[in-house]
């Protein structure tokens, strides 16, 4: 788990359906217009001049739900003020269906639509905010965030109709995307898409450029951020993932799947409307809303994002379902692979760290207990594909856990697959080998991939899937653990040193972490005299802060022992509303406690468990 306390969706991409050729499309084709120097209100005119209809009736759609956010948001709600004329310019009637959609008569006349895009990061509009790496940002002067399913519809079945978009902008704005830019006179940029799905793909941020081009394994990987306060730059960014990037690519056999990638970074000054943080991938960029801090602070976070949103490039861009291949906007089905397209994902963004060396053996340990406590708070019982089909309704409490289950899942993949062969062949080689059988334009069938996977590797690896992933047995992590020689516990009573057993929260108005809940304080948590909702300011002299906790309380863990003096600052506030810092003061203890999940030194692994471990961890 990624020590967010509050955390962002990282999310499926809608894989491309057509490249860009660069031509100019023929008359055919849907031509927007949305001028960004004319805002009002954090609002905005979008003009349409529609493909020739042949129908009399006619409906437009803004999409209900888009690939990767897993929650029904309704783009139409955002929209205000729609209309539709003939070439005369005559108002033909229009009726709105429910919140997506309008029903348009007299189509067959149908020339133009018009209609204002309200942004969803700054808004009232009632129903489920949308989580920002998915949404829209209308700052006039500032940024702007075209996340284009928030700005743009479709006709009907005519999502495969080529796109002319045409963004007016402020002439010292420049917009960053993974689309190519098919021409600009300074004040208009013009792009040409091949399907909706494909705009819907590739997100644009505009802004004053902060700009940064690297190059790898073949590909051109720009850099854009937006920093408000001029905090963190595009070149700090690019140092602090160029050499995972170059690991990547490694890890990925030398070269990378695609020519260039976009990363997109908004930083946030302040409270985050939606209490969460992360990114939204797509095929050939991502989309990053972060708190605004500076290099030191961010790296490691930035790190572990950067790394899940890339590693998208293989799944689902490489291998993925029908149901995503063929997205329904506005009555989707949801596929019960989720393990892969965002389990793998997320295993694969940790063990590329530890296996190119960007990080040591204890940190990858840390990330996987961290998985493994976060997990076990989740039903357990449900089936994995169960959940996965069920995610937008019936199990979307459980989401979050594709990124800790899943990740085990794919751990424990990973390493049956080295046993089996040997060390010869792990997970990497197998989702190399989905990729040469499936690839971009051909999805597989999601009652059929199990099976397939069987045929390719070892009919034990079917029965893990019919065990595990399909039933609801837990995952065997003692056996596979052992196989490379790591004694690991699900639970056993430790002495531990602890800050007390308090509950984390975040206070989103203050950016202070406080003191959630002291309904399970230990007995030196008592002795320390916290109080609910107490906000943390500093421990041992050191300020904590939202970008900085995870460092600061791993520091606290890793060189604290037992005799050692503790002093935490804390902000409280009395009866009245006054607040002042208290400083809570003791003695270091350790104290009693079942711990889960732990990790013990194995003594004498055996030479095949060795062996095994090092084909796994390349150490």
């Amino acid at each position: 788990m990624k020590k967010f306390l509050v955390f962002g969706l990282m999310a499926l991409h809608l894989v491309a359906q057509a490249a860009v050729n660069g031509d100019k499309p023929g008359k055919a084709a849907y031509q927007f217009t949305v001028d960004l120097t004319k805002t009002q209100n954090d609002k905005v005119t979008v003009n349409l001049i529609v493909p020739a209809q042949n129908k009399k009736e006619v409906v437009y759609y803004m999409p209900k739900i888009v690939p990767g956010t897993y929650a029904n948001y309704d783009f139409g709600r955002f929209i205000s003020n729609f209309s539709a004329r003939n070439k005369k310019g005559k108002v033909l009637p229009v009726e709105q269906l429910d919140p997506n959609s309008w029903k348009i008569k007299e189509a067959n006349t149908l020339n133009r639509i018009s209609y204002t895009v309200e942004d969803t990061w700054d808004t009232d509009t009632k129903g489920d905010f949308v989580f920002e790496p998915g949404g829209t940002n209308i700052e006039e002067n500032r940024n702007f965030v075209l996340n284009n399913h928030g700005f743009f519809g479709y006709i009907d079945d005519q999502k495969r109709a080529m796109y002319e978009v045409n963004v007016l902008k402020p002439a010292d704005f420049y917009g960053s995307t993974s689309l190519d830019l098919a021409k600009t006179d300074g004040k208009t940029d013009t792009y040409y898409i091949s399907s909706y799905n494909e705009l819907v793909d590739a997100p644009i941020m505009y802004s004053k450029p902060d700009t940064t081009v690297l190059k790898v394994g073949g590909a051109d990987i720009l850099v854009s951020v937006y920093s408000p306060n001029k905090v963190l730059s595009s070149k700090d960014v690019a140092k602090t993932i160029g050499p995972m990037l170059d690991a990547q690519k490694e890890y990925l056999g030398g070269s990378l799947p695609i020519k260039k990638y976009a990363f997109l970074i908004y930083l946030f000054d302040g409270a985050s409307k939606s209490g969460s943080y992360g990114a939204l991938e797509h095929s050939y960029s991502s989309m990053y809303y972060l708190p605004e801090a500076n290099a030191e602070q961010s790296s490691q976070m930035v790190r572990d994002v950067a790394s899940h949103e890339f590693f998208h490039i293989l799944t689902p861009l490489s291998i993925h379902s029908e149901q995503i291949h063929n997205f329904d906007f506005n009555k989707p089905e949801m596929s019960k692979h989720l393990w892969l397209y965002e389990g793998v994902t997320e295993y694969f963004a940790g063990h590329m760290q530890v296996k190119q060396g960007l990080i040591d053996l204890n940190k990858y340990a840390e990330m996987l207990l961290e998985k493994m406590q976060t997990a076990e708070q989740f039903n357990d019982s449900v089936p994995f594909t169960v959940i996965s089909k069920g995610c937008l309704d019936q199990y979307k409490e459980q989401y979050y856990n594709v990124y800790q289950k899943g990740a085990l899942i794919g751990l424990c993949l990973d390493v049956k697959l080295r046993q089996l062969s040997e060390g010869k062949y792990g997970l990497q080689n197998l989702m190399a080998d989905l990729a040469k059988k499936y690839g971009k334009e051909k999805p597989f069938w999601d009652d059929e991939l199990f099976d397939e996977i069987g045929k390719m590797t070892y009919p034990e690896i079917r029965t893990f899937f019919a065990r595990h992933v399909e039933g609801s047995e837990p995952l065997p992590l003692e056996e596979v653990f052992g196989a490379v020689g790591i004694n690991y516990k699900e639970r056993m009573k430790v002495k531990a040193i602890t800050l007390g057993n308090i509950e984390i929260g975040f206070n989103p108005d203050t950016k202070r972490i406080m003191v959630a809940s002291v309904a399970n304080l230990n007995e030196f948590g008592k002795k320390m005299g916290y109080k609910e909702k107490d906000e943390i300011v500093s421990i041992n002299g050191k300020e904590l802060t939202i970008a900085n906790a995870q460092q600061v309380l791993t520091d606290f863990r890793d060189s604290t022992k037992e005799g050692d003096p503790l002093e935490i600052v804390v902000a409280r506030k009395d009866e009245k509303g006054k607040e002042t810092q208290v400083k809570l003061a003791q003695t270091v203890q350790a104290v009693d406690t079942e711990q889960r999940h732990v990790f013990l030194p194995m003594e004498n692994p055996t030479a095949e468990q060795v062996a095994l471990r090092k084909s796994w961890l390349g150490q």
